[in-house]
């Protein structure tokens, strides 16, 4: 057991240990740390430094070397980051400019250089989500409202007109007066006798069939007023809107697309192009421009493409037999020499005296003959292969070339007029040209619609072969087998091209003469059998790397009007305009009437009809009788039998709209994106019921928030939402009233596919103290998700 005085020595002694232990932890990293800064290894400088300073953070030596290490970190950092922005790294540059701020926050340099690399990383990824957003970007522009005048909102109400033998004049100031919208005649205008018999048609489709039987056509001035003016190339030229706009071709020719436009179009649009651009440019009337539209959509596909999957494979097969009986030489022979001495045998001839021929016998004569006998049996079969297997990618209708072999100089003599050298009229010159020796190979696809690739395909194999002296020249001679021919292949369809084979048998047989005839002694003699084949394989497989995307529209058939005039349906904004969204008037307010027509003054030639006083619109079925000229009937009132409507007694206050805001919802794939349900002109509103559906391929639900409208005066909103495949729903109440006009509830989608698709208001119930009130329901909106 320790004692009291002796455990506080303890104590004692511990604290102590701890405190040098300690120091000289904090001498080390000092130590490490100095040594690291020699060496230039600033940031293990700082971080050994650091380390020292928390072991003993009263040391003013420590403290100060720390501090001149950031800054020499600093500047280390910042001259890496000037590099990498020299570069063009600007990631790397950014990254090296923030650690130079973090270790030296007043310097104000250090922190500017960071700000400016950021801001040029943003403008560059701005860059280049613009250039990827090009087909959005170019959706949206043709989906923006055309600058073309149009009238003012009236109601879509069908109406009936009968008239019999009627002035043209009459006849269209009458149907002014229905829809509230002034008609003024061009000074060309005469006016006729006609008969009209339509019967719960619109407006628009009035005016379009009246101008169409007799010859005329209209024009909107403004919100209030259209012209009727007689229908002529002249008055076309005159009165029609004439645009301008801009198509940038990505992937056809332009050329070959000009030619086109300028032969369907017609003569009456201009064109022209911009090859640096790509750009193509076009002024004509609204239908020339969506018939140019289809044209370009319809022409303007990416080029094909394939991976051409090319194997060649050479195979020389060489076979040799030789066998038999031989002889070391199959000739004798008889030589006169009957001294032997050296030198008497000479070139054929023996050297001898003449007395000696009277002493001739055999032993004078020396006799050659064969003196072994040899026997043959050998073999041999030899087979090369020389395989090559390239892959080419080809763009369609661009020929893509394969050579494989050596550039062999061939020689090339030209003679050229002599001037200087007398006596001569010609002078040679000769040139060198290099052809390659092996394989030649030339690709040309095509990529259909169907997904076939159609092939041109050129194929040369050559060898060299034995030089020719021609007046006294070497020249080199080549065996060259050639092929051409355009195949047809299914997407990784195999097709094997072969049989460029060349042949070459040799026998020989060596033996004594007159002994082939005779059997058996026959077989006294050696024979040669060689056979040598060369044959070219050619493996071929295409694979589809992009294919000319082809849709239902480029197949369907597009109405453009008459042979006389380009009219495309759908090509021109509706008669009306959009209504405007505008706050309901408040209770005892009058509603206002259709709004004055602008002083704008009317087209030379023009002259005004009767001012026409925008009466409210009739109900469906509306009758003008010709008794009743030039004033429209008006709608039958219900009688007082026939009570008030079934509506009225149904809803808590007047019908209030709804609208989506923005009526069209633009997704990135993977990302999230939002639309709202608006309503305007709402009383006393406690619970708003919703259900939306969609396309579940190319979004899903993701969530469902309070709009504006509910949360206005900051009470509390209860939520209670559903979402599945295919539609959301969701239910929204507060605990009191709420009126005014914005958004009740805002839906969250993510993109999952891309595509077009419509958000329809499946159901909406707008619920107060006393009821429900009536909702107009908008059209559908869309939701657009872009890759």
């Amino acid at each position: 057991m320790i004692q009291p005085g002796r455990k506080g020595l303890v104590l004692a002694a511990v604290l102590a240990a701890a405190l040098v232990s300690q120091g000289c932890a904090a001498r080390w990293a000092y130590r490490e740390g100095k040594h690291e800064a020699e060496n230039g290894n600033w940031d293990l400088a700082v971080a050994r430094f650091t380390k020292a300073l928390r072991a003993d953070p009263t040391n003013v030596g420590y403290k100060i070397a720390l501090e001149r290490a950031k800054v020499q970190a600093s500047r280390a950092h910042h001259a890496e980051g000037k590099k990498h922005l020299a570069a063009g790294e600007l990631e790397q540059a950014a990254d090296e400019f923030d650690i130079a701020a973090k270790y030296d926050p007043s310097n104000k340099s250090f922190v500017d250089d960071l700000i400016l690399v950021k801001e040029r990383i943003r403008r560059r990824d701005e860059e280049k989500e613009r250039l990827a957003d090009f087909e959005a970007t170019k959706a949206r522009a043709q989906a923006a409202r055309l600058p073309l005048p149009v009238l003012s909102p009236r109601s879509t109400a069908p109406i009936t007109l009968r008239f019999t033998e009627v002035g043209l004049e009459k006849i269209y100031e009458s149907l002014g007066k229905v829809a509230g919208v002034n008609i003024l005649f061009d000074e060309g205008f005469r006016d006729k006798k006609a008969s009209v018999n339509l019967t719960n048609v619109s407006f628009e489709e009035a005016l379009d069939r009246i101008s169409f039987v007799n010859r005329l056509f209209y024009k909107v001035l403004d919100q209030n007023t259209v012209i009727i003016v007689p229908d002529s190339a002249a008055n076309r030229r005159k009165y029609e809107e004439v645009l301008v706009r801009t198509f940038y071709i990505q992937n056809a020719e332009l050329k070959e697309v000009e030619t086109i436009l300028k032969t369907v179009v017609g003569p009456t649009a201009k064109v022209g192009t911009n090859p640096t651009l790509g750009a193509l440019t076009i002024i004509g009337t609204v239908d020339e421009l969506a018939l140019a539209q289809r044209i370009v959509d319809s022409h303007d596909k990416a080029r094909g493409e394939v991976l051409v999957e090319v194997e060649i494979l050479e195979v020389n097969r060489n076979k040799l037999k030789q066998y038999g009986i031989e002889l070391s030489n199959y000739s004798a022979s008889i030589t006169y020499s009957p001294t032997g001495a050296a030198g008497e045998v000479d070139k054929g001839f023996t050297n001898v005296r003449a007395h000696l021929l009277s002493s001739l016998n055999l032993a004078d004569f020396v006799v050659q003959i064969p003196s072994s006998i040899l026997f043959r049996f050998l073999q041999t079969d030899a087979s090369v292969r020389i395989l090559a297997s390239p892959r080419l990618r080809a763009a369609e209708g661009k020929k893509t070339t394969l050579r494989i072999g050596t550039e062999v100089p061939v020689p090339v003599t030209t003679f050229q007029t002599a001037v200087s050298v007398p006596g001569q009229a010609f002078t040679p010159a000769t040139s060198f040209q290099y052809r390659n020796v092996g394989v030649n190979l030339e690709l040309t696809p095509k990529v259909h619609a169907s997904g076939e690739i159609t092939l041109e395909m050129a194929a040369e194999f050559s060898v060299l072969g034995p030089t020719a002296v021609l007046a006294g020249t070497e020249l080199p001679t080549f065996l060259t087998r050639n092929m051409n021919g355009t195949l047809r292949f299914a997407d990784g369809e195999t097709s094997l091209v072969g049989g460029l084979i060349t042949s070459r048998d040799t026998t020989s047989h060596s033996g004594i003469f007159g002994l082939q005839s005779i059997p058996l002694l026959n077989k006294l003699g050696g024979t040669r059998k060689e056979e040598e084949d060369t044959e070219i394989l050619i493996s071929i497989t295409p694979h589809l790397v992009r294919a000319p995307k082809v849709t239902e529209e480029d197949l369907t058939s597009l109405n453009v009007g008459t042979r006389e005039l380009v009219k495309v349906p759908g090509a021109r904004p509706p008669l009306f305009g959009e209504p405007e969204e505008t706050p309901s008037p408040a209770p005892g307010e009058p509603v206002p009437g259709a709004p004055a027509a602008p002083g704008v003054p009317p087209p030379a030639g023009a002259r005004p009809g009767p001012r026409a006083t925008p009466p409210p619109p009739p109900a469906s079925g509306t009758q003008i009788p010709p008794s009743q000229l030039p004033l429209p009937s008006p709608a039958p009132s219900p009688s007082p039998e026939e009570g008030p409507p079934p509506s009225a007694g149904s809803q808590a206050g007047p019908m209030v709209s709804a609208v989506f805001s923005p009526p069209e919802a633009n997704i990135k794939l993977n990302n999230n994106g939002s639309i709202s349900v608006v309503l305007m002109g709402a009383k006393d509103v406690t619970r708003v019921d919703v259900s939306l559906t969609y396309d579940p391929a190319l979004a899903e639900a993701v969530d469902v928030t309070t709009g504006s409208l509910l949360t206005v005066d900051g009470a509390n909103v209860g939520v209670e939402k559903g979402m599945e495949p295919g539609r959301v729903r969701a239910s929204l109440a507060r605990a009191t009233g709420v009126s005014g006009s914005g958004a009740v509830a805002t839906f969250t989608f993510r993109g999952v596919g891309a595509g077009r698709s419509a958000l329809a208001l499946e159901a909406l119930t707008v619920r107060t103290a006393t009821g429900a009130q009536e909702v107009l329901v908008p059209a559908p909106a869309s939701l657009v998700v872009s890759p």
